[in-house]
């Protein structure tokens, strides 16, 4: 037993008056440097009082490196585990990166795996437990997010997809060319559903860690949702039936892999305008009308009223298996026509009628699943036209 304390010490000894390995009497340690060691281990620098371990200029070189292997029975490893406790501002990670042609302070990275993340953050001490099985993000936060600056998508954000005009994508297809009443024709069909937003599972019992300096264990409480939070949860949340906006303007819906369905929002807002530019022609055609038809004591509105040229809703609709449409026609008319168009204006079926005629009959099998168009077309005018929804 002599000869081992005596071989330790003089080993300790040796190390003590190494230039690349010194225990100072302080119980200090410096490594690979000569400098008088400021924190309880220094590595090629003299390091700071406010560090326990003080790693300084490495020449070109990494200054650490963790790793861990795992095994069956373990439910989770760590690479490093960093816990910081303070009464003003506790950190704990701080990754600074100075004077770089590239600069990143901190950088996560996950290769062949089938879920993950390569930064996970959370408000709820959870260990990633709220990550989808089968999905792979380069960031993952469960919490509330905040940025002061602005938020740059390399392509959508979910949940209000952001779309583009025709000018910024360097190229433009020119103005809206739809049929006249189509774009209103298809935003009054569309359906407006109501859901409530199901609260995520939070942990009920509060979890305890050792920490690091073998202090006793304290209790992580998991924080409380803010006000926001518990109002977004109580009130009820409006959105568009994505399967009917699809059957009029499937360029505003997209599929996610699970099969369900999100809406550009942002592109809709063109649409509303087109609409209510359609409906400012409308009236002002309207009152132009009503201003010529004055002298003769009557309007075309009132005229409209007494022709024996109209044309009615079709019923059932929507429907699926067969509809009818109805009209009347003046005794005089020569050429008449009902004609079937698609929401782009593009003439599906064209179907002569005449008079002692006030009706036509149309089977879903013969147009397909949609909406669609259908005008009376007397001696090649329009008299009016109305929408029909073949359904699923």
């Amino acid at each position: 037993m002599k000869r081992l304390v005596l071989s330790i010490s003089l080993c300790a000894l040796a190390l003590s008056v190494s230039a690349q390995f010194k225990v100072q009497s302080d119980g200090k340690i410096a490594i690979q440097t000569t400098s008088t060691a400021s924190s309880p281990i220094s590595i090629n620098s003299a390091g700071s009082s406010s560090y326990y371990i003080y790693c300084g200029n490495t020449s070109g070189k990494s200054g650490f490196s963790l790793s861990a292997v795992g095994n069956s029975s373990n439910t989770s490893i760590y690479g490093g585990s960093f816990t910081s406790v303070a009464s003003s501002l506790a950190v704990g990670l701080k990754g600074d990166a100075i004077s770089a042609a590239k600069s990143i302070g901190v950088l996560g990275n996950v290769t062949n795996v089938t879920t993950g993340a390569g930064i996970y953050g959370t408000i709820y001490n959870d260990a990633g437990s709220a990550l989808p099985t089968g999905s792979i993000y380069a960031g993952f936060f469960r919490g509330n997010v905040k940025a002061t600056g602005s938020i740059v998508a390399g392509t959508t954000l979910r949940g209000a997809l952001l779309g583009e005009s025709s000018s910024s994508t360097g190229s433009s297809s020119g103005n809206l060319s739809l049929r006249s009443a189509s774009v209103i024709s298809g935003l009054s069909g569309l359906r407006v559903t109501t859901y409530q937003k199901e609260r995520p599972e939070l942990p009920i019992e509060t979890e305890e860690i050792d920490l690091l300096d073998g202090d006793s264990s304290r209790t992580i409480k998991m924080p409380e949702p803010d006000i926001m939070d518990e109002q977004f949860y109580d009130k009820s949340h409006f959105a568009l039936d994505a399967d009917r906006l699809e059957e009029t303007f499937p360029n505003l819906v997209y599929v996610n892999k699970d099969g369900t369905k999100v809406i550009n929002y942002m592109e809709i807002i063109p649409l509303l305008v087109q609409s209510i530019n359609e409906l400012s022609a409308e009236i002002a055609e309207l009152k132009q009308s009503g201003s010529k038809a004055a002298s003769r004591g009557t309007t075309d509105i009132e005229e409209s009223l007494f022709s024996p040229n109209k044309l009615y809703q079709n019923t059932p609709n929507p429907f699926k298996e067969q509809t009818v449409i109805r009209f009347s026609l003046a005794n005089d008319v020569k050429d008449a026509a009902i004609c079937i168009f698609d929401m782009t204006g593009k003439t599906i079926k064209k179907l002569p009628v005449s008079s002692g005629m006030d009706s036509v009959s149309i089977g879903g099998y013969e147009l397909g699943e949609g909406m669609f168009l259908y005008s009376l077309i007397v001696n090649g005018q329009e008299i009016a036209t109305k929408k029909m929804v073949i359904s699923k």
